[in-house]
């Protein structure tokens, strides 16, 4: 049970990506206390699987910075439709584990439903309506076309030019009616080189030559020299920006939505005997322990409850406490943050 029987999915390959924009999310239904006390221990194990599956995977949860980052997205696609140039785009910006990677898996699964429900024979056709890629840190506009042949499964040789595959690739992505492209981890693109400044031109050719929507992804590129200089103006000029943040607790509306947050969390955690609003009593710890990071959050409720799950405790014992809070690690970040403040040595029972 400590081991997927099933392997993670890739998301820089067309049948990862497809995998996972397909997968209905639904959320699996935890049996009463009779059913679970007569399942047999195969049966039992089974359905932990499936909670620890579910935990594991990418919880999209409906924040507000969340809405916005795909309402952006499907508002840019539908400006696009008819466009033959200039066409706009979104930045997705913030620093580490703000939920950057997150809010482009909503964005996608967004747009490729919409688009499935349109076309239901999307497949047969060979249609890629959704692309997503990784930039490699210090890579060059070869390396980063060479991410796009490899997620569309085109061949790549090593006497290919920057211009033949580019050609190539543009080719497969008017074929397949691509209408959004994510490029994530962007920001490795920031330093300033000949290799970086000839990705940014190739990604700009690829705007410019394939029908669709580019959505880009990264940490703070809203301050780097992404946005500087020409190359810089031109993304300035057509992309709209959603600089995802961390949550504060200063004012009534913003703990209100932190609790809302954390609740929305507790109704995925598949425990027995934790329920919505259970840890309405941490909220302050929970803030102070992630410093308002979704990531940092999300990592530590369900990691929580997949270490009670994986313990083989009771379904009553199935209950996150500030015990088992304590006990799971976080980002260094949030982790040296924690140490270093007064609270974390306060002995308050909250």
């Amino acid at each position: 049970m400590f081991f997927s029987e099933r392997p993670p999915e890739i998301l820089d390959h067309w049948e990862g990506l497809t995998n996972v924009l397909s997968q209905p999310g639904e959320l699996p239904e935890l049996p009463d206390a009779s059913t679970w006390a007569g399942m047999r221990p195969s049966e039992r194990e089974a359905f932990n699987n499936r909670r620890l599956d579910y935990l594991g995977a990418d919880l999209v949860i409906s924040t507000p910075q969340l809405k916005a980052v795909v309402r952006k997205t499907q508002l840019a696609v539908l400006q696009n439709r008819s466009r033959v140039a200039g066409r706009l785009g979104v930045l997705v910006s913030g620093e580490s584990t703000m939920g950057k990677t997150t809010a482009c898996l909503a964005a996608m699964k967004t747009i490729y439903e919409r688009y499935a429900l349109q076309y239901p024979q999307f497949m047969e056709l060979d249609h890629k309506p959704v692309i997503y890629i990784e930039v490699p840190a210090g890579c060059t506009g070869k390396a980063v076309v060479g991410r796009f042949a490899q997620f569309l499964g085109l061949p790549i040789r090593s006497r290919d030019t920057l211009e033949s595959l580019l050609t190539t690739v543009v080719g497969q992505l008017q074929k397949s009616r691509t209408v959004l492209v994510v490029v994530d981890e962007i920001h490795n693109l920031s330093t300033l080189n000949n290799g970086n400044g000839e990705s940014v031109d190739v990604l700009k050719s690829l705007s410019n030559r394939v029908p669709a929507t580019f959505l880009y992804a990264g940490i703070n590129i809203h301050l780097g020299p992404l946005l500087t200089g020409d190359r810089g103006q031109q993304i300035r000029g057509r992309f709209t920006s959603e600089v995802l943040h961390r949550y504060m607790r200063a004012t009534t509306a913003e703990k209100a939505l932190w609790k809302g947050i954390i609740q929305s969390f507790e109704h995925h955690l598949l425990l027995f005997n934790h329920h919505e609003g259970d840890l309405a009593r941490h909220e302050q710890y929970l803030h102070d322990r992630t410093r308002g990071s979704i990531g940092s959050l999300g990592r530590l409720l369900t990691g929580a409850a997949q270490w009670l799950i994986s313990s083989d405790a009771e379904a009553d014992e199935e209950k996150i406490s500030r015990e088992v809070l304590e006990s799971i690690p976080l980002d260094i970040d949030a982790s040296e943050n924690w140490l270093q403040s007064d609270l974390a040595h306060m002995d308050n029972g909250t």
